[in-house]
């Protein structure tokens, strides 16, 4: 029995050593984890505050000390310092001696070896000039605590299986000493051939290898268990549990590590999708079709950018509607391709919606380079999406066209934009549309936002997109009707003000134009309300209202951006309408395109039999003017073209689809 105890032990000691590797490893995880979330919580503590402190205030050295304070009091930081531009110490907030860990618990926090790092923000005033720097340092002090006590309560339950075992093991020596010895000791027996004591003397060591192999069962069974249970735990924290892809935690990591790549050829590009009516298909359909549509289109993607991406290429879904596919030292024609596969993969996975006729995506895809700024680009690629939601097409938009100014996200733009409304920080540009024999027209307006007393008005195209998503846009159209109207009251002629069709979704946005125009009966017979040529064909009930309420105050109504819905032509004569706009690149390919031509001809005469203008923007050369000049065009704009005055501000609006 001496060799089946030695087995028995040497087997204890190797399950031992893999329990014991299993939560060390577990404990190195929580522990790299652990410090990643410290390192996140202080860049984003650095960030908050340096933008809490760029916005405009009057009492400055009072609002940095109560800034300070309410982060520090929080409980989460152990260091926030504010210098001036020039370096000079100013406010700071640290942990008091009497915070510090015990003596008896230094070699704990030691051997733990767990310190958040000092991440550092410059932040600038309303004129963008550099006023100080902020830093902020996380408290690691919990963390640390809470690593301890897992670590504890792991060595303590794997010190109870060690003991369990224990008790086990010698339970089953002693029962196979017992049926050892009945074996043995059963009295005196009558010789017998030798292969009968053979055998007769193999009975124990054959209950040995027994208790041996089943010994050797019990290990396998318990390792396989805790295999099991690490990669459950992994594909938990990882993984969404619907598609099975990866979830917005491990991206952020992944994308974290890319742009501290320093090799040379490091970046690539980064493309995000949003499906935009996931709501409405989880209203209309089942939860479980939802989920297995999603399952199902999460596969195709997955297998089509295993096929086309490269090894290091992943898709990841961040939230309920958002994926993101991370294309690391990818170029950009390869970056074009694949997404432009991704596109019509999307594309052939729609399912029927009531309205729309099909589901809908937005797409937006930027550039990454090592040293940029994650939550940047993050906010850029927000943005982006957001004006592909407007533009209402699932084309890939380049999320570096917008200024610097315009890449913050979602909750920013909210910010920003419930302050406007709050503070009434908007204008309008206003531009005039003259006919081809130089007589004005109207004028044309259009929404601008003060950020801030400095800083250069934003356009509508920049904010609408963000507006329109938030569901702020007919808040936004409001005060372009209000600020058209006292445009109106100081002055003489006619104003066209575009609206979106977001705003005319929203119920209440009508009642309060009606109770507006009805406010100002002298100045409406001046005002036209301009809406998408979408609006006849997506939301004709409303659009049937707005005529009715804008006819009934002697205002008028026009059409733009028909050349972008040509649909619409049928049902032009239902609605009164005051005139039609062609524009984008129907008219700029109009001179190479005699399809183009013999349709614009079509619009000019449809328009022309309802006493409707047709009105033409974009306009690139003199050539196209002449074929719109002799197709009955009214009035012409363009950049090569253009018969308003040298000071436009205005452009097209493709903010006003939803």
């Amino acid at each position: 029995m001496s060799t089946f105890r030695r087995l028995l032990f040497f087997t204890s000691l190797l399950v031992g050593l893999v329990l014991l590797g299993a939560q060390a490893l577990g404990m190195m995880a929580a522990h790299r984890y652990l410090e990643t979330q410290l390192a996140q919580r202080s860049e984003e503590g650095a960030a908050m505050l340096a933008w809490a402190l760029s916005q405009p205030s009057g009492e400055a050295l009072a609002k940095q000390a109560a800034l300070a304070d309410e982060f520090f009091t929080r409980g989460q930081y152990a260091l926030v310092r504010i210098t001036d531009a020039q370096g000079n110490p100013g406010l700071e907030r640290k942990a008091r001696p009497e915070d510090a860990p015990a003596r008896e618990r230094a070699w704990r926090n030691a051997w733990l070896d767990m310190e958040a790092p000092l991440v550092s923000r410059p932040y600038t005033d309303a004129g963008g000039a550099l006023r100080g720097t902020v830093t902020v340092q996380a408290d690691s002090r919990q963390a640390r605590n809470t690593l301890w006590q897992g670590g504890v309560r792991l060595l303590g339950l794997a010190l109870a299986a060690a003991l369990l075992w224990i008790l086990l093991a010698l339970n089953l020596i002693r029962r196979l000493e017992a049926h050892a010895t009945r074996d043995t000791g059963a009295g005196p027996r009558a010789p017998a051939p030798a292969n009968d004591t053979a055998s007769d003397g193999g009975r124990p060591a054959a209950g040995a290898e027994q208790a041996l192999a089943d010994a050797q069962r019990m290990v396998a069974a318990t390792v396989q268990e805790q295999n099991a249970r690490i990669e459950s735990l992994q594909s938990e924290v990882y993984r969404d549990p619907v598609t099975r892809l990866p979830n917005r935690r491990y991206f952020v990591e992944q994308f974290r590590q890319a742009l501290t790549d320093k090799e040379s050829e490091a970046g690539g590009h980064l493309l995000m999708f949003r499906q935009r009516d996931l709501a409405q298909i989880n209203r209309h359909l089942s939860r479980a079709f939802t989920d297995q549509w999603l399952r199902s289109s999460s596969d195709r993607l997955h297998k089509l950018v295993a096929e086309f991406g490269g090894q290091a290429a992943f898709i990841a879904r961040l939230s309920g509607s958002d994926f993101a596919l991370l294309l690391p030292r990818t170029s950009a024609p390869q970056a074009g391709l694949l997404a432009e596969r991704v596109r019509r993969e999307l594309r052939s996975l729609r399912v029927p919606m009531d309205k729309h006729g099909w589901c809908r995506w937005a797409m937006a895809m930027t550039t990454y380079a090592p040293g940029d700024n994650m939550s940047e680009t993050l906010a850029r690629l927000d943005h982006a999406l957001m004006c592909a939601e407007s533009a209402d097409d699932d084309q890939v938009t380049p999320a570096n066209r917008a200024p610097d100014s315009t890449h913050i996200g979602e909750y920013s733009w909210h910010d920003a934009l419930v302050t406007a409304l709050e503070q009434h920080r908007f204008s309008l540009a206003v531009q005039p549309l003259h006919d081809l024999s130089g007589a004005l027209l109207h004028q044309e307006a259009s929404l601008t936002l003060h950020d801030t007393a400095d800083a250069d008005p934003v356009p509508a195209s920049i904010f609408m997109p963000p507006a329109v998503r938030l569901g702020l846009s007919a808040e936004c159209d409001v005060q372009a009707i209000r600020l058209g109207l006292d445009w109106l009251y100081s002055r003489t002629g006619t104003l066209a003000v575009p609206i979106a069709l977001a705003s005319l979704a929203q119920p209440s946005f009508l009642t309060r134009l009606e109770r507006m125009l009805a406010d100002r009966p002298s100045l409406t017979a001046r005002l036209i309300i301009e809406v998408d040529a979408a609006a006849l064909i997506e939301q004709e009930v409303e659009l049937h209202q707005l005529c009715g309420i804008a006819t009934a105050a002697g205002s008028r109504v026009g059409v733009a951006r028909l050349s972008q819905q040509f649909g619409a032509m049928e049902r032009l004569h239902q609605f009164p309408l005051s005139y039609l706009k062609l524009s984008g690149g129907f008219i700029t390919g109009l001179l190479h395109s005699p399809g183009s031509r013999h349709l614009a001809a079509t619009v000019v005469a449809t328009a022309t039999t309802l006493h409707m203008a047709v009105y033409a923007e974009d306009v690139p050369d003199i050539a196209t003017q002449n074929i719109l000049e002799g197709l009955g065009v009214h009035a012409i704009r363009g950049a090569g073209v253009n018969f308003a005055q040298a000071h436009d501000l205005a452009s097209e609006h493709p903010w006003v689809s939803s």
